[in-house]
């Protein structure tokens, strides 16, 4: 059991690692509001959308097609799409939570994450021939020193999503109104504001050198072969967005509900536990007739499965700096057991309405 449990975890980091327009004029212009510590929201009406990848009509091949030079996509753990109905409003942070906010929470609370009282977090060390050996467990690694620059405007990486659930519960108090993280329905809702392409900008992934800060030109010349490994398009110093490790937050253009980063940046803790036959459960008595009007409303995966029995396992969306345009469209999905803490993962909030 504890070696199953050690490959486990071992895949669900590397996965991780190698998953990782402006707003249109018809949308309409959406409220934010600013929170105490400075953390901004905008309020998402209830609504349908076909969440995961659809494969009918070759999009998969079409998909690949597209994505020529990138790593190729299973779309194992985001298909067979399905229709999901959300019946509640809730405020989404327009931002992943930044150094500051984060630090806000540690300096009122004293709070110790995870990775400073269990020996780090997962953290880059190009120096190591084998590209997976790189990312790897030291105690140097926290959210104060993540391994690379950052300033309070930047995401907070190295936290787990123990250490997130933590900062809602200190937040919810410290408001009154409650704070949580996302579900991963709500999560892929406000990505897609609205779209049903693979990125909320298009179809493009070479568009997403200027709405997210993905593996890129910059990332390989400062790491090769980093971003060479997953075959991604813009190769070249001064190609792609320019960013080598985290972007300071909403440094590239929100998708149309003025959400930042959604796509790369950092994989974005959500609320669920993680299930990787979860899509294809919901349909597995559905005749194929009606798989394409088969819904579920207001669905969060909270069950133990059991992967569960070798740890938390949560669920992680859209992708980070060390991922191919490819892997951070808007259904990809991912892992980590919920002490994981690592430089590539952080998260944003949901602010309930009504409750402050």
């Amino acid at each position: 059991m504890i070696q199953l449990c050690t490959n486990r975890l071992r895949s669900a980091l590397v996965l991780a690692v190698f998953l990782t327009l402006p707003s249109r004029a018809d949308e309409p212009t959406r409220q934010t509001q600013t929170n105490s510590i400075g953390m901004q929201f905008v309020a998402i009406e209830p609504g349908e959308y076909r969440r995961g990848f659809d494969k009918s009509n070759q999009r998969d091949r079409k998909f690949a097609l597209a994505h020529a030079f990138s790593n190729p996509q299973e779309f194992r753990f985001d298909s067979p799409a399905h229709l999901v109905v959300l019946t509640k409003p809730f405020e989404l942070q327009t931002t992943e939570v930044t150094v500051a906010q984060f630090r806000a929470f540690i300096e009122a609370t004293g709070y110790r994450t995870d990775a400073e009282k269990n020996g780090g977090a997962l953290g880059c060390f190009p120096e190591e021939k084998d590209y997976v050996d790189r990312f790897r467990k030291s105690s140097d690694v926290t959210w104060r020193t993540p391994g690379f620059e950052q300033s309070d405007d930047h995401p907070v990486v190295a936290v787990s999503w123990n250490d997130a659930v933590k900062f809602c519960q200190w937040l919810s108090e410290q408001e009154t109104a409650t704070y949580r993280l996302p579900t991963e329905a709500e999560w892929e809702y406000a990505c897609r504001a609205g779209q049903s392409t693979w990125y909320s900008w298009g179809s493009a992934p070479d568009d997403a050198y200027v709405h997210a800060n993905v593996a890129d030109g910059a990332l390989e010349a400062v790491q090769p072969n980093t971003t060479r490994y997953q075959r991604a398009i813009k190769l070249e110093a001064n190609d792609g967005d320019g960013v080598v490790f985290t972007a300071r937050t909403a440094r590239f253009h929100p998708n149309p509900w003025g959400l930042h980063d959604m796509h790369g940046n950092v994989w974005e803790w959500c609320q669920d536990r993680w299930s990787a036959d979860l899509y294809r459960n919901y349909l597995d008595d559905v005749p194929w007739p009606e798989r394409s009007k088969f819904t579920v409303t207001d669905p969060v995966m909270l069950e133990e499965t059991p992967q569960h029995a070798c740890g938390d396992w949560r669920s992680m969306r859209g992708g980070a700096w060390t991922c191919a345009p490819a892997s951070v469209r808007c259904s990809i999905r991912t892992f980590a057991e919920a002490a994981d803490a690592t430089i590539y993962t952080g998260f944003r909030v949901v602010r309930e309405p009504g409750t402050n």
